[in-house]
C-alpha cells in the first residue's frame, strides 16, 4: 500500500535533518519505543510494543538510511518483524524544504504488511498507519517545546514522579530486606 504525505516542521532544514536523525530523539519520537540502537552507516536498530489486532505485540525492526543527501533528503527503507503479530517492510522517501523559517517534510513510500496485520484489512492498517506518523510527529513537536513524551506504562509514569535518590533508596531497602530473608530462611 502506498502512503503519503507532509508535515510541518518548527525549525529550518539543517535543524530539522539533525533532529530527525538523532538517536535520542527517535527513541522518544518513534510510538512505542523500548529500544533503539544506531548501527552506523545509518541503521538503526528498534524494538517497539504496539498493540496489533487487540494484542500487545514486541516488533524488532530495522532502519536504514539511503541516497542521504543532507539536509535535503533520504530513502528510510524498513523491515520488521512482530512474531505471530505480523510483519511489515518498505521504504519511504523523505524531503525536507525550506518553508517560511522553518521545514516542510514530505513522505511518499510503500508498506506491505503480512500476519496479524495483514488479517486487520487495508483500511485499518492504513488508519494505524496514519496514527502512528501522526502520534510521531506529535512526540517530535512535544520534545521540541522541551516537553517529555508521553509515558508508556505505569511502571514508567511512577518512575518519573520520583527522583533518582529515592529510587536508590528504595533499591537499597529491597536488597536489604532480601537479604535479611535469604539470611532468616538459613537458621
Amino acid at each position: 500500500m502506498e502512503v503519503s504525505g507532509k508535515h510541518r516542521l518548527p525549525l529550518p532544514p539543517d535543524q530539522a535533518w539533525s533532529a530527525l536523525n538523532a538517536t535520542r530523539m527517535l527513541r522518544a519520537c518513534i510510538p512505542g519505543c523500548v529500544e533503539l540502537e544506531a548501527r552506523g552507516d545509518g541503521r538503526f536498530e528498534v524494538v517497539q510494543e504496539l498493540d496489533v489486532a487487540a494484542h500487545r505485540t514486541r516488533f524488532s525492526s530495522e532502519l536504514r538510511l539511503e541516497d542521504v543527501d543532507p539536509p535535503h533528503s533520504y530513502v528510510l527503507r524498513f523491515s520488521g518483524s512482530g512474531g505471530k503479530g505480523g510483519f511489515g517492510i518498505g521504504h519511504a522517501l523523505i524531503a525536507l524544504q525550506p518553508d517560511d523559517g522553518g521545514t516542510m517534510l514530505n513522505y511518499r513510500g510503500e508498506v506491505e504488511v503480512g500476519g496479524r496485520l495483514a488479517q486487520l484489512g487495508r483500511g485499518q492498517v492504513e488508519d494505524a498507519l496514519k496514527t502512528l506518523i501522526g502520534e510521531f510527529f506529535a512526540r517530535f513537536e512535544r520534545v521540541l517545546r522541551g516537553e517529555h513524551p508521553a509515558p508508556r506504562s505505569l511502571g514508567e509514569r511512577v518512575w518519573r514522579l520520583l527522583p533518582a535518590w529515592v529510587w536508590g533508596c528504595v533499591l537499597l531497602v529491597v536488597v536489604f530486606l532480601l537479604y535479611i530473608g535469604a539470611h532468616r530462611s538459613l537458621r
